[in-house]
């Protein structure tokens, strides 16, 4: 049995697979057609008034540092940019899949930890010159959803993860491992899939603890490996456990990067730390 049939057999019982809001998904097909317009993107979104209003909540965020007040949505797909809409979108949209009734476990933590990997990878991926810093966010964003699937659909093996992660200071990489078989990775990976998201996605998640046996995205997924080690070095959010993350340093070496950067990176994701926990309350509340 590979590994996917097992995760498909564990997975075998639920009803309902989550999904993304239809224009989200409309407007991530939409921002690939090099033919689409601002206003083709302000006619889908205007017509989801509750997609409406989480955009502009979002827009007027301290995140994005906007001087003016972003009344409609036309403006606030110009002032934001396709690539930086489509990240907005995502992140209200997703956050709605965190909103769980969890003991034991620190969703909003990871919530939070989950968008400073997301601003991390942006920061990265600028640093390292890697084509597309806004791919480097929604992966970041996306790279621990494997959790919340847990949370949603092995509530009792969750369980037993965070106390072998209390109790015996075990990584929650090693203890979902131990519990359930496979770790959040494969889960992340497994319902990203489903969304049809892009493949170099969907990899750079499943490896981010592991960058190196990716086939494909091997630059996507190392930025995001470092950019949550950078998260859990600046101690924002919670990914589950509190252990400090050694970095290889072959990743540092491929994307040229020293001590002396990470230490940069490092205070430049502390800078942004209010404006982090700003939009992480904001798409909560949208």
């Amino acid at each position: 049995m590979t590994r996917n049939d097992y995760l498909d057999q564990i997975l075998s019982k639920v009803q309902s697979v989550p999904t993304l809001p239809a224009t989200v998904l409309r407007v991530m097909q939409m921002i690939e057609d090099p033919l689409c317009s601002a206003a083709d993107l302000s006619q889908v979104i205007a017509a989801d008034p509750a997609m409406a209003v989480k955009v502009l909540k979002l827009a007027n965020s301290a995140y994005y540092g906007f001087r003016q007040k972003i009344a409609t949505v036309p403006q606030a797909v110009t002032l934001l940019g396709f690539a930086t809409l489509k990240n907005a979108l995502l992140s209200a949209a997703v956050f709605d899949l965190f909103r769980l009734n969890v003991t034991g476990f620190d969703l909003p933590g990871l919530w939070k930890h989950s968008v400073a990997t997301a601003t991390a990878a942006k920061l990265l991926a600028k640093r390292a010159r890697f084509p597309n810093s806004e791919k480097a966010f929604t992966a970041g964003l996306l790279h621990d959803i494997g959790k919340v699937m847990i949370a949603r659909y092995l509530p009792t093996s969750l369980a037993a993860i965070v106390q072998a992660v209390r109790d015996e200071g075990l990584p929650m990489l090693v203890a979902e491992q131990r519990a359930i078989g496979l770790a959040h990775p494969a889960f992340g990976a497994w319902v990203m899939a489903r969304w049809n998201l892009p493949s170099a996605l969907v990899e750079a998640v499943e490896f981010h603890h592991s960058p190196t046996k990716a086939q494909y995205a091997f630059d996507l997924a190392g930025i995001v490996y470092l950019a949550d080690a950078l998260t859990h070095r600046a101690g924002i959010g919670s990914g589950g456990d509190s252990l400090p993350r050694e970095i290889d340093p072959l990743i540092l070496e491929h994307f040229n990067l020293g001590e002396g950067a990470l230490t940069d990176l490092h205070d430049a994701l502390l800078f942004k730390r209010l404006e982090i926990e700003s939009f992480a309350a904001v798409a909560a509340a949208a």
